[in-house]
C-alpha cells in the first residue's frame, strides 16, 4: 500500500535513505531536516508543495515502511513534476515496490495535469537498477551534468512526457 507519510515514519524513511548510500557529507542530515519540515507542515511560504509518500507491506498501511517517494512541482516551469527521491528498503527490493512507487508518481503527474516528469539521479553504477526501472517505465536520459555531485559523479536527468488530461 502507498499512503501519505506521517511524522512517525521519519525514522524509517531516514534509515531507508541512509541505506541507499547516495548522500555525501552532511546531505543525509539536511534531507532528514527537509522531510521533518514537510511532515510537520512548517515549510514557511514555499511556492510549491512537495509530496512525501511511503509504501508498506499491508493494505491497512500500518506495517513498517518499505519504500519512500518524494516529489514536487518545479517552481520555475509550467507543468513539470520532479521526482526528488525514491528508495526501497534493501530487504524488499525486486518485489515491485519501486515500480509501484514510480507508478504512484506517474498517476500524480497526470492527476495534477503536469505535462513532463523528470528524475534526477547520480551516475554511480550502483544506481543502474534504478536507471533500468526508469527506462522500462518510458523515461529517457535527457541530460548529463558532469562532475555535478562530486568529481567523477555526474547528474543524470531522465524525462518522460505525459499527455494533457
Amino acid at each position: 500500500m502507498i499512503r501519505s507519510a506521517v511524522a512517525d515514519d521519519l525514522a524509517d524513511i531516514v534509515r531507508i535513505a541512509a541505506e541507499t548510500h547516495m548522500f555525501l557529507g552532511d546531505e543525509l542530515q539536511s534531507f532528514a531536516a527537509e522531510l521533518q519540515s514537510n511532515l510537520h507542515g512548517d515549510r514557511g511560504d514555499e511556492p510549491h508543495e512537495a509530496t512525501l509518500r511511503v509504501a508498506t507491506t499491508n493494505e491497512a498501511g500500518d506495517s513498517p515502511v518499505v519504500g519512500v517517494i518524494y516529489f514536487a512541482p518545479e517552481v520555475m516551469a509550467q507543468g513539470v513534476m520532479n521526482l526528488l527521491f525514491i528508495a526501497v528498503d534493501p530487504n524488499h527490493r525486486k518485489r515491485g515496490v519501486g515500480r509501484a512507487l514510480l507508478a504512484h508518481f506517474e498517476s500524480s503527474v497526470v492527476e495534477l495535469g503536469a505535462r513532463l516528469a523528470i528524475i534526477e539521479t547520480a551516475s554511480d553504477p550502483m544506481f543502474a537498477p534504478a536507471w533500468s526501472l526508469y527506462r522500462r517505465a518510458g523515461y529517457e536520459e535527457e541530460a548529463r551534468i558532469r562532475d555535478y555531485y562530486d568529481r567523477g559523479l555526474d547528474k543524470l536527468i531522465f524525462r518522460r512526457a505525459f499527455e494533457a488530461a
